[in-house]
């Protein structure tokens, strides 16, 4: 055989390990894969997806005899022709869209082994956070009058009476002097009430607006809780984390990640405990988030994307995870990420507590937090909160 019908040699197979590359593409939600793949399997069939098929099979299949009288079958065909075309592309999107509504009626957040096996939670987790006894005994006529003045609703049984400075909600005392140095001498409106609500182990959703001090509510309790394990039962190389926050998008990762290490600096400098948190994050060398993960991680703010990744991969557990999340959950289920959500919450291993904030409260939302949180306290100060602030501007000009 000549040299030039010779087959042509396959490269060389690659030696180089995927977690070594550096060149992170942009991640794209399974949705939008799947109706990617879809396109393409058009189009290698040669065909695009036009209205025009089924009258082209009409024209070279004339109807037979038996086909002379119309039935039923024919008929609902007919009538489907006077509707507006719809691509198999949209078909396909649009049954998906249906599932996955259909599924989050039901048990969006919910892990597969726990469908599995019909565990269900009914008493939120235990912590050992108590309010002083004059708040703990406060009537609920006066917590009512209270949330009032801060123009905040809540829902929810048992509600924990809101607080209104930061010393009655016993935090340490390296972290009500970093509270000082960045000029916080008063909690917000959704700190009064949020920030009780979770040191309290209650699952919460969080309907509040950019700016409003929201990240301070999920992340002082997150670190407490950190401290909590870390002193009960160090933690060994490989293990954790014991807090996790998902968020949207890299900037509101990384700045949520920011303040968490701004408030354990001066933890460290006190004699407390050593909390190693990490941002787990796409366009970042995963070299060094696995070194951050081999020493034993306490803290993780993270994307979709990246996350679940490293779990897929076997490089990070959620095993003892007891602490979740969901910054902005609105955005998340806006930009498709349900799915991956989804997938992380099957490495859960246990109950855990859960937290969703929000600046609306879509049906997404509510359904999220049917499906999974356990007696959940909604605290909304989002719409209130801004027209006052509104209200203040207009009459300050």
């Amino acid at each position: 055989m000549a040299a030039a019908d010779a087959p042509p040699k396959p490269p060389p197979p690659s030696t180089a390990d995927p977690d070594d590359v550096d060149d992170y593409q942009d991640y794209v939600p399974v949705n939008k894969r799947r109706s990617m793949e879809a396109q393409k399997i058009l189009q290698r069939k040669g065909r695009p997806a036009s209205a025009g098929d089924a009258d082209a099979d009409e024209t070279n299949h004339p109807p037979t005899p038996a086909e002379a009288k119309p039935s039923l079958l024919i008929k609902a065909s007919q009538l489907k022709r006077d509707l507006p075309e719809v691509s198999p592309t949209e078909q396909l999107v649009q049954q998906e869209k249906e599932m996955i509504e259909h599924l989050s009626d039901r048990k969006t957040l919910m892990s597969v082994r726990e469908l599995a096996k019909g565990i269900t939670y009914t008493d939120p987790i235990p912590t050992g956070w108590k309010p002083p006894l004059a708040i703990r005994r406060m009537p609920a006529l006066h917590a009512d009058a209270i949330r009032r003045q801060w123009h905040i609703l809540v829902e929810g049984e048992n509600v924990p009476p809101p607080i209104k400075n930061f010393r009655d909600m016993r935090l340490p005392e390296p972290v009500l002097k970093k509270l000082k140095e960045k000029g916080i001498v008063q909690p917000t409106p959704i700190q009064v009430q949020g920030l009780p609500v979770i040191l309290s182990g209650r699952d919460m959703i969080g309907i509040a607006f950019t700016g409003s001090g929201k990240t301070l509510v999920f992340v002082l309790p997150l670190i407490m809780t950190a401290m909590q394990e870390e002193i009960m039962m160090p933690i060994v190389p490989g293990e954790g984390p014991f807090g996790l926050v998902v968020c949207p998008s890299r900037e509101l990762a990384r700045q949520t990640y920011e303040v968490v290490e701004q408030f354990l600096a001066p933890l460290r400098e006190h004699g407390y405990p050593e909390l190693r948190p990490l941002l787990c994050i796409g366009g970042v060398d995963m070299r060094s988030q696995l070194e951050v993960v081999k020493k034993g991680v306490h803290i993780v703010v993270a994307t979709p994307g990246r996350l679940k990744d490293l779990l897929a991969k076997k490089k990070m557990n959620l095993d003892n995870c007891r602490y979740l999340t969901l910054d902005e959950a609105d955005r998340l289920v806006d930009l498709g990420f349900e799915d991956d959500i989804r997938e992380v919450f099957d490495h859960f291993k246990a109950q855990r507590q859960t937290l969703l904030f929000s600046a609306t409260m879509p049906k997404k939302i509510q359904n999220f937090a049917k499906s999974a949180l356990v007696k959940p306290v909604t605290v909304n100060v989002g719409e209130l909160e801004q027209q006052t602030l509104m209200s203040f501007k207009r009459l300050s000009m």
